[in-house]
């Protein structure tokens, strides 16, 4: 259902308050801290080297935050604006990708919105921004597992897996499962082409010949499991010796 035009002008003078609203926060901002104020000059302080680092820590958490909601303030002006302006031309209410009418309930919650909710989802980047160093280096070692494309070289996850057998920033108290350092690694044993277990942790040199044990979870447990069976056979022979 198309807006009337007592619909279109209230969304409209709720547009301006909000815009109005906004430049006087800014202007309140400008006059009791530029942007391009040190934090010396915010503080007082001559210099920091006097101060205990939690108090510079949240000077700076506050500018940080300060910044962002200057940012996301910036934002919401440039969607006042374009909603303005879109009132101007007369396409205000009407989704700029299906071409449907918006519904007033949702203009009522969002005035800015130039899409109906059905295809607002498509144009929406806050799932996407991530840190800028991500363009580089993605997150964790995904970028360089190569798993998934069959490839057998020895790569970024298998380095993972190497290192953090001797233990990473997570304890045991990160999770109650965990009762020691080595369980903390949670990616799982291949054990794709094992026929027996002892293959887990059995080597050879590269001649076949000379026949080794490589020290591994799954030996501990292969030990464990033999010395469980030699107690319950132990036991066995006692009993029937009675």
């Amino acid at each position: 259902m198309a807006l009337s035009k007592e619909d279109v002008k209230t969304l409209e003078k709720t547009l301006t308050d909000r815009k109005k609203e906004i430049e006087n926060i800014h202007e309140i901002n400008d006059q009791f801290r530029p942007e391009d104020e040190a934090d010396q000059e915010m503080t007082g302080e001559l210099s920091n080297y006097d101060n205990h680092p939690a108090d510079s820590g949240t000077e700076l958490y506050d500018r940080e935050r300060n910044m962002v909601f200057s940012e996301l303030q910036e934002k919401e002006l440039s969607d006042i604006d374009h909603a303005l302006q879109r009132i101007k031309e007369g396409s205000y209410g009407t989704c700029q990708e299906c071409g449907e009418d918006i519904p007033k309930e949702r203009l009522e919650a969002m005035p800015t919105t130039p899409y109906c909710l059905e295809h607002a989802s498509n144009h929406t980047d806050s799932e996407q921004e991530r840190p800028v160093e991500e363009e580089v280096l993605k997150p964790g070692y995904g970028q360089f597992n190569n798993d998934n494309k069959d490839r057998n070289f020895f790569d970024g996850e298998d380095a993972w897996e190497s290192l953090s057998r001797y233990g990473s920033s997570e304890t045991p108290s990160d999770d109650p499962q965990k009762v020691d350092y080595k369980d903390m690694d949670d990616d799982p044993v291949d054990e794709e082409g094992y026929t027996e277990e002892i293959e887990g942790f059995a080597a050879t040199d590269i001649t076949g010949n000379k026949r080794g044990i490589v020290p591994n979870k799954k030996h501990d447990e292969y030990e464990d499991m033999l010395q469980s069976q030699e107690e319950k056979l132990s036991e066995r022979r006692q009993y029937d010796e009675k």
